[in-house]
């Protein structure tokens, strides 16, 4: 835990200290910089140094988190954070808009989960989903109390322009999910790097009322609660805890260090209606099933979506197909 006795001054001594001294090669940061002066600092190391000046003693590495400890910490004392990491494209701050969308839906949801469902599918950490879901909070002309949380500066100029065009009409916006999903789960050339069109454009105005419009985070939390549920569900039909696709067999692979599996309902949720949302868990849970991406792609190449039977035929028929070939 980082000692609240640590004060900007300290840090700024640190720096000093650092500018002086350089940084330890062991002790450089891939992921974050403090900004000051023009020049980046490891935060990490800022706040080891900043705790001598503090109380006498520098703090250890194992005594403190980096990442979102040490960045939030410092913030509060004015310092300008940044990542390190490449600039995210435009299908990536889609979905940082996206989980700052959801987060306004429904802000009782559990962060830490939706921020490791965006990371699992860009493939960036969750301390920079969070980061730049905070990002996103920056471009919300909204109250600072309003907003489902604290803003963070410096945003990336792209991640504005998406926020603008997202939120000018959020329920289309928001119906791009499926298709940016699916072209980062399967590799796929991106068509949509530029902005989508969604014609007609209005000037960006936010209202926030209630009633029945709160359906897609009822639909969306309870999406969440079939993920955590199904999963548990289905593993413990498995003798060795995996989960398995029901139309060719495919198990997450080992050695991977993310699930591949995905849940798809046969009876999707973007049919459900307003009274749809208070279905029970357990007959909820009946519509599940869990299939590899290329059957989940499948099966919903056709609406209503194909059936586990259907999909086994279709694999079969192109199998069939490519021998012959």
């Amino acid at each position: 835990m980082i000692p609240k006795t640590i004060t900007r001054d300290h840090v700024l001594q640190a720096i000093a200290n650092i500018l002086a001294e350089g940084v330890p090669k062991k002790r450089k940061s891939t992921k974050f910089g403090l900004i000051h002066d023009g020049q980046s600092y490891p935060p990490k190391l800022v706040l080891s140094l900043a705790a001598k000046y503090a109380y006498g003693e520098e703090l250890t590495t194992t005594e403190f988190s980096g990442g979102v400890e040490s960045n939030v910490f410092l913030e509060r004392l004015g310092f300008q954070i940044e990542s390190n990491w490449e600039d995210w494209s435009w299908k990536e701050c889609y979905f940082a808009v996206w989980g700052y969308d959801q987060l306004n839906l429904e802000p009782g949801q559990v962060k830490k989960a939706l921020y490791r469902e965006i990371s699992q599918l860009i493939g960036r950490n969750a301390g920079s989903i969070y980061y730049k879901i905070r990002n996103v909070a920056s471009f919300d002309p909204r109250p600072s109390g309003e907003k489902p949380m604290a803003e963070a500066k410096n945003a990336q100029i792209l991640l504005g322009e998406v926020y603008q065009w997202y939120w000018d009409d959020r329920s289309k916006a928001r119906d791009f999910y499926n298709q940016y999903r699916d072209e980062f789960l399967f590799v796929l050339d991106s068509t949509t790097n530029a902005k989508p069109n969604l014609s007609p454009t209005q000037t960006l105005t936010i209202i926030e009322e209630g009633g029945t419009n709160t359906s897609p985070a009822s639909r969306r939390k309870r999406s969440q609660k079939l993920l955590n549920e199904g999963r548990r569900y289905f593993r413990g039909l498995h003798k060795d805890g995996r989960l398995q696709c029901q139309a060719c067999g495919f198990s997450t692979p080992d050695g991977l260090d993310f699930e591949v599996i995905q849940l798809h309902h046969t009876n999707p949720i973007y049919e459900s209606d307003v009274a749809g949302r208070r279905i029970l868990l357990l007959d909820a849970l009946k519509s599940l099933v869990p299939l590899c991406p290329t059957c989940h792609a499948l099966a919903h190449t056709s609406r209503p979506p194909l059936s586990v039977q259907a999909i086994k035929k279709l694999r079969e028929s192109l199998q069939t197909y490519s021998v012959n070939k």
